[in-house]
């Protein structure tokens, strides 16, 4: 099985990958070769402060890519637009702060539960 690791976001964050309990880590652009068998468990984690997730396989020569999940960062970057030009746009209206306030670090709360639970992905080679 072949793991490979790609991060455009942080050159500096690593991925520990687990086979059977026994970790390798992977920094960005480099890939893992694995020896594995029907019945081998195999997971990994994106830096300190994600979730560990299991890798599904079928096969043992199965090739997968570990990378950010894409979609959520986009659908992040739209929210943080649309905020931006709500703002923009009400800029001389009396809008309550605190309420303002509230609203964004509930948001910001959320994306970083998100990203805990879904901000990395393994994708498999086909």
């Amino acid at each position: 099985m072949k793991i490979t690791y790609s991060n455009t976001m942080s050159k500096k964050m690593t991925a520990t990958v687990w086979q059977n309990d026994t970790p390798h880590v992977i920094h960005v652009g480099e890939t893992l070769d694995l020896k594995v068998q029907r019945g081998d468990k195999i997971t990994y984690k994106v830096g300190r402060l994600n979730k560990v997730h299991a890798i599904d396989y079928q096969s043992p020569e199965a090739k997968f890519e570990i990378q950010i999940n894409r979609s959520l960062q986009n659908a992040y970057f739209v929210v943080m637009f649309l905020m931006v030009v709500f703002l923009w746009f009400n800029r001389n209206s009396n809008l309550n702060n605190t309420l303002l306030v509230t609203a964004v670090v509930l948001g910001l709360a959320g994306y970083e539960a998100l990203v805990y639970f879904v901000g990395y992905t393994a994708k498999p080679f086909h």
